[in-house]
């Protein structure tokens, strides 16, 4: 301490002064750490100062001198100091000066001040046995959190005795020096001082702002003031008075005085501490008393951890929340204290903080999650602590939808999963039948669940079917919110297969078709016969086929696949059997062989000739007609249009062939 080797490692200094005084001028510094950066402040003070007073000590050494010896919760906190050529340097905990902010102060805050600040002087006074010869608003500082820290060191003596005080007054707060403080060698000083800055800084108060201020302000000036100093009271006395009693002080002040208490009395305080702090502005609490709350001793007692810890890290997000803190005094008090509580190394600490990880994420800004809590989760994993690492990993689990996977685990990854969705369409009567989605919706946090169970009522299916078509995007329109499904690893697509539709045709149509075709291609028996066959073949050749044509081009085009299906007949069981016969499903499936169709034209009738085939069943009926241009063959009622055949090879034969009912020739005759 006290050379240049003192100075702080990469420390930086602003150039703007915060405050200028005979002595000294303050500076606002920063400097990194190992996992953040500390904010300082920084007094610098010349080396030399004139003056009778300051001839062995300048202000600034004897301040430094006595911040090192002096500890406590209520006095500005010294970090470091050293020399700079001429210069004396000094870095305390970032503050500013009280008067540069008393009049954006709030009342409670006062109250808490004026009772930090007595606290500081009774440990000083009753306790250390020194004096403070400059008890005024320009001893107070205020740090970030809005507590009042007492300095004004160079002041701050063994004892008072009167040559001191009389060489100390010409640079002492004039208004602050008690009339007969000579007199009374120094007697009662510290409680004189102390009442001028009480009446100071409340003198615009009444009860409606602060309860019993009034009264204090009258306590000051009758008692703190009194002509015989024998009937001041002491500075411990003060802290009986009602203006430092109410609730909300004195919560704040066991918290200050936590390591002090008894477990019994930790435990009934913590107990009910979350319903008196709700009686409260929360902003103020959260302004007031979050460091407080989020202590190292607070987050490592048992009770804090179950009544009091998860209503202050659960932020408020409803008026049915039990948090104590809304959004946005969580982000701007709590989050700020989180970043600094996070690069505590203890496990109990680390795994309270965990717990509730999942509630308050959201309000770290991206930069924070990435810079400070990302790799003390990382430093996490490598602990030996398994129910520790355990947490550790669902914590990353949760930063992986705002950082991104890359950001999280690394970017040396690889596509390992493919999507192996089928490329089905749902049932729109089932509006929930469709596959389970594990893929995130795009452009939100959220993820799919699995599907859930169809409801039970109609009116919950009509519900269920909005809901469904609201989410799919397309409702009855189509169904092209489905993806194409991906080709997993090795695999292929077969992405160029289309379905002809008109390949397809009717059941029934087929049996026709077969029939048909069938008697075309049956094998003949006789050259001669072969000649009438074929003529015949092809003469009901032609006039199925243009008939298949019509039905054909009849048939409505298909609207969807299940019109496409092969319908399947009901099986009939055999009812001799009783029900219990098996049942045979080839049964259809027996080839059918049957005879060619010949037709006989006869010239002088234009009736239609009966066909029976060998087994004696009735064929299709067909009518020939003759005409000059053309011959005609009707099947029932519908005419088709036939090839024009030639019977002149006819002639000779016709009237020689002996044809017997059926149009066969017998099959004993010779041709």
């Amino acid at each position: 301490m006290g050379n240049d080797q003192s100075a702080l490692k990469g420390l930086e200094i602003s150039k703007k002064a915060l405050q200028v005084t005979d002595y000294w001028s303050q500076y606002n510094g920063e400097f990194p750490t190992d996992s953040s950066v500390s904010y300082i402040s920084i007094f610098q003070g010349e080396t030399l100062v004139t003056g009778p007073f300051w001839t062995n000590q300048n202000p600034l050494e004897r301040v430094i001198k006595n911040l090192k010896i002096y500890r406590h919760p209520s006095i500005l906190k010294y970090i470091s100091s050293w020399s700079k050529g001429s210069l004396k340097m000094l870095a305390t905990e970032r503050c500013r000066p009280l008067a540069t902010c008393l009049n954006i102060t709030s009342d409670v805050q006062i109250c808490l001040g004026l009772r930090n600040i007595l606290c500081a002087l009774i440990f000083l006074i009753e306790q250390a046995n020194v004096r403070h010869l400059s008890i005024s608003i320009s001893s107070v500082y205020v740090t970030e959190d809005g507590a009042w820290r007492l300095a004004g060191f160079e002041h701050l003596w063994p004892s008072a005795d009167g040559t001191l005080l009389e060489k100390s007054q010409p640079y002492r707060y004039s208004k602050a020096i008690d009339p007969d403080e000579l007199k009374n060698k120094g007697q009662g000083v510290e409680q004189f001082a102390f009442a001028v800055m009480c009446e100071e800084i409340l003198h615009n108060k009444s009860d409606s702002n602060i309860p019993a201020v009034e009264d204090f302000k009258s306590y000051c000036a009758t008692h703190l003031k009194h002509a015989n100093v024998t009937m001041r009271p002491k500075l411990s006395a003060i802290l009986l008075h009602p203006l430092f009693n109410h609730d909300f002080i004195l919560i704040h002040s066991f918290l200050t005085e936590l390591p002090l208490k008894s477990p019994q009395a930790k435990q009934e305080f913590f107990t009910g501490l979350a319903d008196r702090l709700r009686t409260f502005d929360p902003e103020t609490v959260a302004e007031q008393m979050g460091s407080l709350l989020l202590s190292r001793i607070v987050l490592l007692d048992t009770t804090a951890q179950l009544c009091v810890t998860p209503y202050i890290l659960r932020p408020k997000s409803d008026d049915l929340s039990s948090g104590l803190f809304a959004a946005k005094i969580f982000s701007a008090y709590i989050i700020p204290k989180l970043k600094q509580v996070f690069c505590v190394q203890d496990a109990q600490i680390r795994l309270t903080l965990l717990e509730f990880f999942p509630a308050y994420v959201d309000f770290f800004s991206k930069e924070d999650l990435k810079e400070h809590i990302l790799p003390q989760l990382l430093l996490g994993v490598k602990d030996t602590n398994d129910v520790l690492v355990a947490k550790t990993l669902l914590c990353l689990a949760d930063l992986v939808p705002i950082l991104g996977s890359a950001v999280v685990i690394g970017g040396n990854r690889s596509k390992i999963f493919a999507d192996g969705r089928p490329q089905g369409v749902p049932d729109q009567s089932l509006p929930w039948s469709g596959v389970r989605s594990i893929t995130p919706v795009i452009g939100s946090g959220e993820f799919l669940s699995g599907s859930p169970l169809p409801p039970s009522t109609g009116e919950a299916v009509e519900n269920s079917a909005a809901s469904f078509a609201s989410i799919v995007g397309g409702g009855a329109t189509g169904f092209d919110f489905m993806p194409q499904r991906l080709s997993p690893e090795g695999g292929h697509t077969n992405s160029d297969v289309e379905l002809e539709v008109d390949e397809w045709s009717d059941w029934e149509n087929d049996v026709n078709e077969h029939t048909a075709s069938h008697a075309i291609n049956q094998p003949q028996e006789d050259p001669e016969r072969s000649e009438e066959d074929s003529t015949a073949t092809t003469v009901a050749a032609a006039a199925i086929a243009p008939s298949k044509l019509d039905r054909q081009r009849s048939v409505p085009p298909a609207e969807s696949i299940e019109n496409l299906d092969i319908k399947t007949q009901p099986v009939r069981k055999a009812e001799s059997s009783g029900g219990d016969e098996e049942i045979d499903f080839f049964k259809d499936m027996e080839p059918v062989i049957q005879r060619a169709n010949v037709l006989l034209i006869n010239e002088d009738e234009e009736e239609p000739a009966e066909q029976r085939d060998d087994f004696g069943e009735e064929t299709i009926p067909l009518t020939a007609v003759k005409s000059p241009d053309k011959t005609k063959v009707t099947t029932g009622e519908q005419e088709s249009p036939l090839i024009q055949v030639d019977r002149s090879r006819f002639d000779v034969k016709v009237d020689e062939l002996e044809a017997d009912e059926d149009g066969w020739d017998n099959e004993e005759s010779e041709w």
